[in-house]
């Protein structure tokens, strides 16, 4: 259901919304044998040097999630980075919920 084709799909939809963002946006295949269709994005936010990624939450009504890994470094930003990162992080706000509504439309559909 989710698989790489349509995520990537929607992540082009996402991007032709015109949300402007420096971090980078990609989908990635993953290998769970429990859950074939399971997406993830995995977003390079600029200054956080985190890895964060959003995945569908298993067995939801089409909800997503966001996790961002632990950093082994402590980071330090000025003003324009912070700013900077803080909008990276609404980008991803916007696009959590665009692929909620995405998922959530597929389901009804499927159902």
């Amino acid at each position: 259901m989710l698989d790489k084709e349509t995520l990537d799909q929607w992540l082009t939809e996402f991007s032709a919304r015109g949300y402007l963002t420096t971090a980078e946006i990609r989908v990635l295949e993953q290998e769970d044998e429990q859950d074939p269709d399971a997406g993830l994005i995995v977003v390079d936010l600029s200054g956080a040097k985190t890895i964060t990624y959003l995945q569908p939450i298993t067995g939801g009504q089409g909800e997503w999630k966001v996790t961002m890994e632990a950093r082994e470094a402590t980071i330090e930003l000025g003003a324009a980075e912070l700013v900077n990162l803080g909008h990276e992080v609404v980008v991803l706000g916007s696009l959590l919920c665009f692929l909620e509504s995405k998922s959530k439309i597929l389901l009804a559909q499927a159902g």
